[in-house]
């Protein structure tokens, strides 16, 4: 092998070289034995309720083959040891990685503890072993801690206040006192700038703001007061386990708090919006439930995967599970799901409203009024009679529907009237157009052609002339072309107008009777 193919050979025993370099460094004097471990630690420091890795290196010295377990040691300190691999073959001349986990518990106090790691070598050749251990120093905290707030005030200041006022019991109720003090002031400072920037700005109601003011500011003082009752426990220096379980609820609870917070100033945001697009003309105030209906949901959504989070709750698990439900339910629940569609499409995109009149493909003869359109169900009265009709909202989606009302309170109506083929045309429509225009009720409009008499069509033995007229009461219209129709059949009749009707003409033949006999001659 020549210089220049050594050259890449000798680059990389050099990299090798300087990363295991770091790793035995600490150890590399006392690494003497048959079975040498190393380490890439040695100190260790650990918080309550997590987890760290120590990579251990056993290398093996000798041309013997070892079965290998692991041990581990150690005096104090509130935490778990676990390996990758606990127990393995060491070919010789071999080297094994192994990663040694250590898990703090959840309310783990402080301490300082020496972690000493060893293995346990056994020959097949029933050889001795010399073996090494690495020692490595771990030291657990927690979150909970309270050495320095303990006797202090509020956590940080000394008690000036002489006996028996300067015990932990006394600091401890002068920090909960100081806390009240200060949830009340921050509570109504908060309520104050909350008015001015959102409910003032937003022209809330005076007495509904003041009540959902109220309520905020009690949901403040109560985080707050949370925050002050951990606090006055470490100050006291109740059991760091007893600390911790309640500042988890508390932190909880602040969550919980919070969420309620937030969705009455969406509330208050959403509810004010719709006022203002409402007045311009640009929005339709009857949506703003949906709208509260979705920001509510994403609040609550939000809400409760932070309060689990608290408790370590994998949330994207649970959202994961749900989503999978979910699925499963769609298939057994697909025309509960699709009303629920077909109601929010109805609410967003308003093709009717309360009040207004409608006909439905499936039967157009039924005029229905809306009285409340819900996310599975709209509800309508007949308007020929007194009927609630309750209607899926996916059968009105999928069907076509005809409203009435909605964009015009104006309403043609049309009359149908016959006369017979000697009577003169010009004269009954003179007639009819008369009796239309005497009734107040329609809207006499040459541009809207309202009212106007046309020559329909020709039968058998009549001439059909058509009238139409528009009301502005669409609620009675009938009543109006009742009175209109009844006027012009009576002027028909004043002024001899025939108006035909069917005419039968039946021949009666006399038939010869013929005897039984000559018949069957």
């Amino acid at each position: 092998m020549n210089g220049r193919n050594m050259i890449p050979f000798i680059a990389v025993i050099m990299m090798l070289t300087l990363m295991v370099a770091p790793v035995c460094s600490e150890d590399t004097e006392a690494a003497t034995g048959d079975v040498i471990l190393y380490s890439n630690t040695s100190e260790l420091e650990l918080k309550s309720g997590s987890s760290s890795v120590i990579q251990v290196i056993i290398s093996n010295t000798t041309g013997n083959t070892y079965d290998i377990r692991m041990t581990s040691s150690h005096d104090n300190g509130d935490y778990k040891i676990s390996y990758d691999v606990s127990e393995f073959i060491l070919e010789a001349d071999g080297i094994q990685t192994v990663n040694v986990t250590l898990k703090t518990e959840k309310y783990s106090e402080r301490a300082d503890d020496i972690l000493t790691i060893g293995v346990e070598c056994f020959s097949f050749d029933s050889t001795p072993v010399t073996v090494n251990t690495i020692s490595i120093d771990v030291s657990t905290y927690s979150v909970y801690n309270n050495e320095e707030s303990f006797n202090n005030i509020l956590g940080i200041f000394k008690n000036p206040f002489p006996a028996p006022f300067d015990s932990p019991l006394s600091t401890a109720i002068i920090t909960l006192l100081i806390w009240m003090v200060l949830g009340t002031v921050l509570s109504i400072v908060a309520v104050i700038l909350i008015y001015h920037m959102i409910f003032r700005r937003d022209k809330t109601n005076v007495g509904d703001a003041r009540v959902r003011l109220n309520q905020m500011r009690k949901f403040i003082f109560g985080i707050i007061m949370l925050y002050g009752l951990a606090n006055s426990m470490n100050v006291y220096g109740v059991d760091v386990d007893l600390v911790g379980k309640f500042t988890e609820l508390s932190e909880f609870l602040f969550v919980i708090f919070g969420g309620i917070i937030v969705w009455k100033i969406v509330r208050v945001e959403i509810e004010a919006m719709g006022r203002r697009l409402g007045e311009n003309g640009r929005f339709d105030p009857s949506i703003i439930p949906l709208f509260l209906m979705i920001a509510k949901t994403i609040v609550t959504l939000v809400t409760i995967s932070i309060a689990l989070a608290v408790y370590g709750v994998d949330f994207v698990a649970i959202i994961t599970g749900l989503g999978l439900l979910t699925t499963g339910l769609s298939f057994g629940a697909k025309n509960i799901i699709n009303q629920f569609l077909s109601g929010v499409i109805l609410l967003a995109e308003r093709p009717f409203v309360k009040d207004d009149k409608i006909k439905l493909s499936t039967d157009k003869s039924l005029t229905l009024v809306v009285k409340r359109v819900g996310y599975m169900n709209t509800r309508f009265k007949n308007w020929g009679n007194e009927e609630m009709i309750s209607i899926p909202n996916n059968a009105i989606v999928n069907g076509t529907m005809t409203n009435m009302t909605r964009d015009n309170v104006l309403y043609r109506v049309y009359d149908y009237f016959t006369i017979a083929y000697s009577e003169d045309i010009g004269k009954a429509k003179e007639i009819m157009m008369e009796k239309a225009l005497e009734n107040p009720d329609i809207i006499s409009d040459p541009v809207l052609m309202s009212p106007d008499v046309r020559f329909d069509s020709v039968n058998r033995n009549e001439i059909v002339l058509r009238l139409s007229f528009i009301v502005n009461d669409h609620e009675n219209y009938g009543s109006i072309a009742g009175k209109i129709r009844y006027s012009i059949f009576r002027a028909f009749e004043d002024e001899n107008v025939d108006v035909p009707y069917d005419q039968y003409v039946v021949n009666l033949t006399r038939v010869k009777r013929v005897d039984d006999d000559t018949a069957t001659m």
